[in-house]
């Protein structure tokens, strides 16, 4: 019997809907954009009024739940608008789902306290801010996070971060950063000991190096180096040792 790889109607229907909204609003303003040498301010805009398009069409925030303003999307309605939105290069960010931002928003809906989703997911499932993850380092693998040499020392009531992290995407301009560091050197299993903290942005301590250049040139995947870096304990993201955890859940749905 033949394998029928039709999608489920649903799944098509807002695929189609992506797609038309990209093809319509999206690709002719990006064109524009393009065609203009258009800076970072006037992209900036373009994107603001597309946004709003967004939300009138009952597009915004495809991965969150509705009570987030989303349209409470599985995965594989995710990965065909991904697919869609991904034929222009601003579509993921006219619906508030690109990279890092997207994987974030998941870990902060099911990871974070009250106060830390109202803190840092509500900016963000409404478009007010960036964020950054920073789990990946350059002296280790940055594939496996039990590597992980970023340390935090508790201290009181918070905790010193130092350390080097590189690849960060989205670092400029990023209001805050999900970092993740090792709060636990000697626990057994290896992947109990990272923990995650959630880091205002710009904070002392944190200073980025350089935007790392790579085959398609510079796109904000920062070199991050961590000095004395205070973070309070209220601000740890999970629980302590979970930070492995964490990272494998937010990688699930990106």
């Amino acid at each position: 019997m033949a394998i029928d790889f039709k999608l489920a109607p649903d799944v098509e229907q807002v695929r189609q809907r992506v797609r038309s909204f990209m093809e319509s609003r999206v690709r002719p303003v990006e064109e524009r954009l393009v065609a203009e040498a258009a800076d970072r301010s006037a992209y900036r805009q373009e994107i603001g009024r597309l946004r709003d398009h967004a939300r009138e069409e009952g597009l915004w925030n495809p991965h969150l739940p509705a009570e987030w303003g989303g349209m409470a999307l599985g995965p594989v309605a995710m990965a065909f608008v991904s697919a869609e939105a991904g034929r222009t290069t601003i579509g993921p960010y006219v619906l508030n789902a690109q990279a890092p931002d997207e994987g974030n928003m998941h870990t902060l809906l099911h990871h974070a306290n009250d106060e830390q989703k109202e803190k840092y997911l509500r900016p963000l499932a409404e478009g007010r801010c960036r964020s950054c993850f920073a789990m990946t380092e350059p002296e280790v693998a940055g594939s496996d996070p039990t590597l992980i040499q970023t340390s935090a020392i508790r201290d009181g009531d918070d905790w010193i971060v130092n350390g080097h992290k590189w690849f960060i995407s989205g670092a400029r301009g990023a209001r805050f950063a999900i970092l993740v560091a090792k709060t636990d050197p000697d626990a057994d299993p290896p992947q109990a000991r990272n923990s995650a903290f959630l880091v205002d942005l710009p904070s002392e301590g944190w200073e980025v190096v350089r935007d790392i250049e790579t085959m398609a040139g510079h796109g904000n995947h920062c070199e991050i180096r961590i000095t004395d870096l205070r973070v309070a304990s209220s601000q740890m993201l999970s629980e302590r040792g979970h930070g492995h955890l964490l990272g494998q859940a937010r990688l699930g749905p990106a």
